[in-house]
């Protein structure tokens, strides 16, 4: 192949994985795990390969295998990294009633704070669905999840619930931003939602 008629310079490599791997923020983020270990343990190899890299072709293709092997680790730790912090995230959603959520967002909403406000508001709406059995919580799913669930469902609260979901995607991924108008254009737009439980507890005092 091409790139390996030059090879990269032992001190071009490690200079790069000082870069992805030593550098202090990541150091504390891994330090006392096992992956912490694992990352030394390698990082020790290539670098007394990257000392006879140099003029040693087979012992270049080595290094630069390895190199890569760690780069897919580091990808992989990130990835589970982040599917945890979706489990999290996802457990403390589904220990908070709507209720709840819908307090703490109008508090937000008051504070100024209209994005993490339109967050919560979203958590109160998915909240509501699953207390009344309309979906199933899920940290995989997404916004557009919850809707076809709905709609598979024939729900009645598809269309209300897909209104309120693309503005809140337009909040979310569109231009991120959110004022009073905005967030009470939002709750406005949960209302038919939110306001489940009221419906179900006048039909039957009824």
């Amino acid at each position: 192949m091409f790139f390996l008629q030059s090879p990269i310079p032992a001190a071009a490599i490690r200079d790069t994985i000082s870069r992805i791997v030593l550098e202090r923020g990541y150091r504390r983020s891994v330090t006392s795990t096992l992956l912490s270990r694992g990352w030394e343990w390698i990082t020790r190899t290539l670098g007394d390969l990257f000392r006879q890299a140099a003029g040693s072709r087979g012992t270049f293709l080595i290094t630069l295998t390895l190199l890569v092997v760690l780069i897919v680790a580091l990808v992989a730790r990130a990835a589970i990294v982040a599917h945890a912090r979706r489990q999290a995230s996802f457990r403390r959603e589904a220990g908070i009633s709507a209720d709840e959520q819908l307090a703490q967002a109008r508090g937000l909403a008051a504070q100024g704070a209209h994005v993490q406000a339109a967050h919560l508001l979203y958590a109160a709406v998915v909240s509501r669905l699953v207390e009344h059995q309309r979906v199933r919580r899920h940290p995989s799913k997404t916004v557009g999840d919850y809707w076809r669930e709905l709609r598979t469902r024939g729900d009645g609260l598809a269309l209300s619930y897909q209104s309120f979901a693309r503005m809140y995607e337009n909040v979310v991924y569109g231009d991120g931003l959110c004022d009073t108008t905005r967030y009470a254009r939002l709750e406005q737009l949960a209302a038919p939602v939110l306001q489940l439980g009221a419906r179900v507890i006048s039909v039957r005092a009824a």
